[in-house]
């Protein structure tokens, strides 16, 4: 057999083996940590600008229609 061809089989085996093995980990792995919750800070702490809601409004009411 050709070394050139051997290469090549070699090569393409270890892509299949390392292929398999991160799909495994992918499918078998930890699960991702949750994100962290946000905080809210004291009125005096919030930043200017962003979405330009008034500060006083319930955040859980609906939407002003």
């Amino acid at each position: 057999m050709n070394t050139g061809v051997r290469i090549g089989l070699y090569a393409a085996g270890l892509a299949v083996a390392f292929g398999a093995a991160f799909g495994a980990g992918d499918r078998f792995g930890p699960e991702p940590a949750p994100p962290a919750p946000v905080e809210h800070g004291e009125h005096g702490e919030h930043q200017e600008g962003g979405t330009g809601q008034e500060h006083g409004r319930d955040h859980d009411a609906p939407p002003p229609s």
